[in-house]
């Protein structure tokens, strides 16, 4: 092995790829509960951002402030070469196509540990389909 490591992984799913002691960097692949008929909740994490990058194929990042009603509820097309910061405490999910690969950084075992998930209403799932 060189001086640098070369890490490839395209099973689908969530995986770490650097961990140290304040920060984990994770990719993302697609999976099939990231399809928009799979989506019918979003995950909070509790007293922790993220920052999520897209590196191959096409994403829409789900988003909403916990304190806000339905309305609330927001769709953005990712687009390569853009981090998107996720601040803590907002609930968040990612409908993604077949291929789709992101990067993200956030707290080690954020993941594993964290969080929680709060479900989407049928209204809500509705919308999102028509996004």
């Amino acid at each position: 092995m060189g001086l640098i490591e070369k890490i490839s992984n395209i099973k689908a799913g969530f995986h770490p790829v650097l961990i140290k002691d304040s920060w984990q960097v994770f990719k993302v692949n697609y999976s099939q509960y990231n399809e928009v008929d799979k989506i019918d909740s979003l995950i909070i994490n509790d007293n922790n951002g993220l920052v999520l990058s897209l590196l191959s194929g096409r994403a829409v990042l789900i988003s909403q402030k916990l304190d806000e009603n339905e309305s609330s509820l927001e769709a953005i097309n990712m687009a390569r070469g853009t981090s998107y910061v996720i601040p803590e405490n907002v609930g968040y999910n990612l409908i993604m196509e077949k291929g789709c690969q992101l990067i993200g950084v956030e707290r080690p075992n954020t993941h594993f540990e964290g969080g929680r998930t709060k479900p989407l209403t049928n209204r809500e799932i509705e919308t999102l389909k028509k996004m």
